[in-house]
């Protein structure tokens, strides 16, 4: 007997969401008749397993069903047909994902830090076969598909000693994917299987789901033909790249072919909802920065358009060179990975997902005489644990002017539990050219995460609102007028407003916070009684600066009777 499809040796069969998987299994055999299958842990025979009617042989070819086997393992499945008789060891069932992508899920920390290997925690290589996963996870000289390394199974495929020497020597491989499925298996306890598909410095093109046809000479057919060869489904995909579209011709359709991507995978591997959990690229210091910061502001946009998707930060992980993430970094990458696929995957409401953009409010702080004029940005986040918190000072944010540079107006960051509040120096209202960014540039230096460890998202050029409107609105206007006003103002405020027979009318606004009786360009002379009703809900010192530099003669009649709290 010979299983040429649907049961491999230490594979991890995909669990459903009753904790049971299924493998429909085929291949070859001499001898005809029923298939019969037993399975056994720890050499006891698993209950229900022994020795039942899976299938049938004519031919020499013949089918078997393996159904029902709860998740957890490792077990031995046994297959007989009359006399002949085949076993696979190390069968698991648990969850299984795709790793794809470019370099740094590929893995290119240094191996040093590695994580130790875990029982539980397999790999599917990318020579075809399962076993415990360890770095390197993706060994592209031992890829059967020949995009990886060329030849492919063909002659000049090396030694499988040569091989294991050359993946020996390897000092760099260290990528997210086996802490995220360490991390996974403590969550869950059952056992977790990748399967390596990533293949560095690719693009977005290259990983186009056009190419299917050329299968294992290109990337997006090596990994269906993996996905296809295995004949089970997975948990999710868990993408890292986007460093090689950071360039003028590719950042405008990054967007477009992620979606293309997504939409494909979703259809050729029959799970109309498969979850994607993707990594937002993070520092570097090569260059093209405006690209790269396209790139981050498009990841971090996905999840608005693109169901079952998330986006995970790295921009404030260390760099074990000038574009890859540190092993270190990697480990804090796959528990990141691990929180997103908890929620997404798991439907752990508990979980929160990727620390997201809420709100950017703009507010114009009054000022002292002799003292500068300050302004304050409130930046408010949701799926925040705890509270923001940094170690050290507070840094990431800039105010980035029309031509893409830092305007260095930042002095201050402050966290009020999921808010940020930037103190700057001077006011920026009606300054519609600034833009508000976290980790702008080739290498921003950026530090803020929740207490949980994950980090705020990059985000590029958001504006920042500065519309006061919403104070604005609060605020009415009435013309005084007859005698009685002109010659007793005080007296026409108290008495006569409230008989007055004009009704209260809108301010005029001049630049998003001036409240005016009337547009500057009037000629018109009168006097005017303001009015607003402004709630809060807790102790709050205001300041409100009363004067002008126009064509208006302000005068404040201090009434504390009319001022209530």
């Amino acid at each position: 007997m010979k299983i040429t499809h649907g049961l491999l040796k230490g594979q991890v069969l995909q669990r459903n969401a009753k904790n049971r998987a299924f493998a429909q299994i085929s291949g070859t055999s001499i001898s005809s008749g029923d298939v019969e299958i037993r399975i056994l842990k720890k050499d006891k025979v698993v209950k229900g397993f022994n020795w039942k009617k899976a299938g049938e042989s004519k031919a020499k070819k013949f089918t078997a069903t393996l159904a029902d086997l709860k998740a957890g393992g490792p077990y031995s499945v046994e297959l007989k047909i009359s006399k002949e008789k085949l076993t696979v060891s190390e069968v698991f069932v648990g969850d299984v994902w795709i790793l794809a992508g470019q370099s740094n899920m590929q893995g290119a920390g240094n191996r040093v830090d590695q994580p130790k290997a875990h029982p539980m925690v397999r790999g599917f290589f990318m020579r075809d076969e399962w076993a415990v996963a360890e770095e390197p996870l993706h060994h592209t000289p031992e890829a059967v598909d020949v995009f990886h390394n060329v030849y492919g199974t063909g002659s000049d495929r090396p030694t499988e000693e040569q091989l294991r020497k050359m993946a020996r020597e390897n000092k760099k491989g260290v990528g997210p994917g086996i802490f995220f499925a360490q991390e996974m298996y403590n969550k869950s306890k059952v056992p977790q299987g990748l399967i390596a598909c990533a293949h560095g410095g690719t693009s977005m093109a290259q990983w186009s789901p056009d190419l299917v046809d050329q299968g294992g000479a290109s990337l997006y057919g090596a990994m269906m033909r993996r996905f296809e060869k295995l004949g089970q489904p997975i948990a999710g995909i868990l993408w890292y790249q986007g460093e090689s579209d950071a360039n003028e011709d590719a950042a405008s359709l990054y967007t477009k072919k992620m979606k293309e991507l997504v939409e494909a995978t979703r259809k050729d591997m029959h799970s109309p909802t498969l979850p994607w959990m993707i990594v937002q690229i993070g520092c570097h210091i090569a260059p093209g920065g405006q690209y790269w910061n396209s790139i981050q502001e498009q990841q971090r946009l996905f999840p608005k358009s693109i169901k079952n998707f998330e986006v995970v930060p790295a921009i404030d992980l260390a760099l074990a060179d000038g574009i890859h993430i540190s092993g270190k970094g990697h480990a804090i990458l796959g528990k990141r990975l691990a929180r997103l696929a908890d929620r997404l995957v798991y439907k752990n409401k508990k979980a929160k997902p990727g620390i997201k953009l809420k709100s950017i409010k703009y507010i114009y702080t009054a000022y002292h005489p002799g003292e500068p004029v300050a302004s304050s940005i409130e930046i408010t986040y949701r799926n925040v644990v705890g509270s923001l918190t940094s170690k050290g000072l507070p840094t990431g944010f800039a105010i980035v002017d029309e031509k893409g540079n830092n305007a260095n107006l930042i002095y201050k960051t402050r966290f009020f539990g999921s808010k940020v509040i930037l103190e700057v120096s001077g006011p920026i209202h009606g300054a519609s050219t600034l833009k508000l960014s976290y980790g702008h540039g080739r290498y921003s230096y950026c530090n803020i995460t929740d207490n949980e460890g994950m980090s705020l998202p990059v985000m590029q050029t958001v504006p920042i609102n500065t519309d006061m409107a919403s104070f604005i609105t609060k605020w009415k206007v009435k013309t005084l007028s007859g005698k009685s006003a002109m010659n007793n103002l005080t007296s026409a405020l108290v008495q006569k407003a409230e008989v007055s027979k004009q009704c209260w009318r809108k301010v005029h606004v001049e630049q998003g916070f001036v409240v005016l009786p009337r547009p500057l360009a009037s000629d018109r002379i009168g006097i005017h009684l303001f009015k607003a009703c402004i709630k809060a809900d807790k102790d709050t010192p205001s300041v409100f600066c009363f004067g002008s530099d126009s064509n208006f003669i302000i005068m404040v009649i201090r009434a504390p009777r009319l001022l209530r709290s």
